[in-house]
């Protein structure tokens, strides 16, 4: 396993939690019982949202590339819910706004303080749309995810390797203040690597109960619940379900807010209705009784900059079998590349798992095949690059 490192301290501020720099991967029934839940990853007190779910913002003194980040992100977040990002002057004097900075960190403050002008910090090494995200999702209101109440169900820390003056920043948040919206997932863009805030090169600070997850944390791909959870936390829902005509979201998606006759789907599933393999390369294979062998790549294409290639396939059998894959990556020295907490360089990620909307373990570093059985039924298999192009030998059957 190689160490990525890039980790800077993280503040406290009165009562709001200001994010540290993260890890950035190079340097250089559509509702179900949503908001029924007895649930601490968003503030309960609401004063903390942004009226109108529309964040005035402008840009300061930040590179190009930066610019390009926000950009994107803006454009991500606003595609999948009901937030709005308003573009104003300097001299915006008709309430609270966001600065986007560079402060030397990637750092935000944690939802609306009231307080004027506000900023989010994206120093020229917080590269890439993930980053821009993630610290996004802080001024709109989203705190990590493994300071979540919940935590100690889901991962180990390992204080010995975490120095006391760090160790502030793996606190559980106070259900009282805060509220879990959604379930706990490892690929979430708000959950740092397994390493984050290691005194020691090569030693871990926290663990995934579920040991094959520990790639997966510190991710810079939003995922499903990362949406899902702003569009409870903003009540974007609601127009959805107050409207006509609503769309019939198959595989776990949910009428996108924007657009309530089409769905936001979970990876690894795409069409309006989240019915079918998604656009772009990859493939449908179908299965038989026999082993079959496929190589399944992806090549990073220059459109992704700033964010990753996907390819997405789909392996498909008779609807009452089960499917058995094998797979792993055909070279030593790309898998030596890629491999990093958080798989920030590329991988695989095959989505076994019942849950539909949660993200799967991913793998960019085994050097032994991976054995997986499941009902899910047709299985996506994932891939996506940052820049080196990634092929993984597969094999599959039904039985």
């Amino acid at each position: 396993m190689q160490i990525y490192l890039g980790i800077t301290i993280c503040l406290v501020a009165f009562l709001t939690v200001i994010d540290c720099a993260i890890p950035y991967y190079r340097t250089h029934s559509n509702f179900g019982s949503l908001g029924r839940r007895k649930v601490r990853q968003v503030q309960r007190d609401l004063t903390y949202r942004w009226p109108n779910n529309t964040v005035p913002y402008y840009v300061g003194n930040v590179t190009s590339t930066i610019k390009k980040s926000v950009r994107l992100a803006i454009e991500e977040l606003q595609a999948w819910t009901c937030i709005r990002f308003q573009n104003v002057n300097e001299k915006y004097s008709d309430g609270d706004s966001v600065r986007i900075v560079d402060l030397g960190s990637c750092s935000s403050p944690i939802g609306r303080q009231q307080i004027g002008t506000q900023d989010v910090s994206l120093t020229k090494n917080c590269w890439g749309m993930g980053t821009a995200i993630h610290e996004l999702m802080h001024a709109i209101g989203i705190e990590h995810t493994q300071s979540r109440s919940d935590r100690n169900r889901y991962l180990d820390i390992l204080a010995q390797n975490i120095d006391n003056r760090d160790l502030p920043n793996f606190e559980l948040l106070s259900p009282r203040l805060w509220a879990n919206l959604v379930p706990y997932d490892y690929g979430s863009v708000m959950h740092y690597s397994a390493d984050s805030f290691s005194n020691k090169d090569d030693e871990q600070t926290m663990l995934p109960k579920d040991r094959s997850f520990i790639e997966t944390m510190g991710s810079m791909i939003p995922n499903f619940y990362d949406f899902d959870q702003i569009n409870q936390y903003y009540q974007c829902y609601d127009s959805c379900r107050n409207a006509g005509q609503l769309a019939n979201c198959a595989n776990g998606g949910i009428p996108n807010p924007n657009n309530c006759q089409v769905c936001n789907c979970p990876m690894g599933y795409g069409g309006d209705l989240c019915d079918q393999r998604p656009e772009g390369c990859g493939s449908t294979l179908v299965a038989t009784d026999r082993w079959q062998k496929q190589k399944l790549s992806v090549r990073f294409s220059r459109n992704d900059d700033q964010y990753f290639t996907f390819c997405n396939s789909w392996i498909v059998g008779p609807s009452d079998r089960t499917l058995q894959v094998i797979y792993e990556i055909t070279s030593d020295s790309i898998r030596r590349q890629i491999c990093s907490f958080g798989c920030y360089e590329g991988g695989i990620e095959v989505k076994h798992l019942q849950d539909p909307r949660i993200t799967n373990d991913r793998d960019c570093c085994l050097n032994t095949p991976l054995n997986l059985t499941t009902t899910v039924n047709p299985l996506p298999v994932i891939l996506y690059t940052s820049g080196a192009t990634v092929t993984y030998d597969f094999s599959y059957r039904y039985v």
